[in-house]
């Protein structure tokens, strides 16, 4: 049995770094083929990335930005030219439980074939299914785990598709309309640290229930937090400043109009002698 990790990247070297970290500290990594999709960065190199994946089975560098729904697609689509059994869906800024594997293999029997191991707090919950596992009204790709059949859907599904926008609610919609489930567990495996990314600039989705696993993943969360409130604090101080600015242009606006209307109602009304003494 193997598993494709599918990692799609692009620039934010600093949380790829903490990402590859987590990573490498994982169960069962020995079943894995990790193969990454560089969507063209800037901030790093493919030498660099061989570093921090140096087992990885494969490293696919774009020659151009296709953007973050496109490289998904074909990121799936490389992996319907493997073997392998399972495909999941990576990303380049999360953190991982230790046993997250081995997890998803044991729950991924259980659903309809697509799981996500992080339960994000903008994916509206449908039900409950026991004490480990949720069905959603849809997923991110991002933490998803596929069998090959499922991913395989996709591929033949999506083949011929031109417009990439928001590809994963699109699969998303398409599994669902199928009577598919989309499953994923209660108590999140992954966390996400992804401030200012394509999708998610100043706010970005959270695992619910993730549990910290030591004192090192602790700390990175400290940091991005401290780092993500500046930077939403640096958003609504620019918000502020604007709406002012616009709203003195605004009030000068309508004191410069009101002198005009009080000019031409005085002209209509006062006699042409009177108003020329005026002026």
């Amino acid at each position: 049995m193997k598993v494709t990790i599918g990692i799609p990247t692009y620039n934010r070297k600093e949380l790829l770094e903490y990402m590859a970290t987590s990573l490498y500290d994982s169960e069962l990594l020995d079943i894995c083929n990790i193969r990454i999709y560089d969507d063209c960065s800037t901030e790093f190199s493919k030498d660099e990335l061989i570093t921090l994946f140096p087992n990885a089975a494969s490293i696919n560098v774009s020659s151009n930005n296709v953007k973050a729904d496109k490289n998904m697609f074909l990121m799936y689509k490389d992996f319907a030219s493997t073997n392998d059994d399972y495909f999941f869906n990576a990303d380049s800024d999360f953190l991982f439980n230790k046993n997250w594997l081995e997890k998803a293999l044991d729950l991924i029997p259980q659903t309809d074939g697509v799981l996500s191991i992080f339960n994000a707090n903008s994916h509206q919950e449908k039900e409950s299914v026991g004490d480990e596992l949720v069905i959603k009204a849809s997923l991110g790709a991002a933490g998803t785990f596929f069998t090959r059949e499922r991913m395989l859907e996709v591929v033949d599904h999506f083949n011929d598709t031109k417009d990439f926008n928001s590809f994963d609610w699109q699969w998303s919609k398409y599994f669902t309309s199928r009577g598919i489930n989309l499953y994923c567990v209660s108590n999140s495996l992954m966390q996400h640290i992804g401030y200012n990314g394509q999708n998610s600039k100043h706010y970005f989705d959270v695992g619910l229930g993730y549990k910290v696993t030591d004192q090192n993943q602790g700390q990175i969360l400290n940091d991005i937090l401290v780092k993500s409130m500046s930077n939403i604090r640096n958003l609504e101080q620019k918000r502020k400043l604007d709406f002012e600015k616009n709203h003195a242009i605004h009030v000068n606006d309508f004191y410069y109009h009101f002198k005009r209307c009080v000019v031409i109602l005085l002209k209509k009304i006062i006699p042409k002698k009177i108003y020329s003494k005026l002026r």
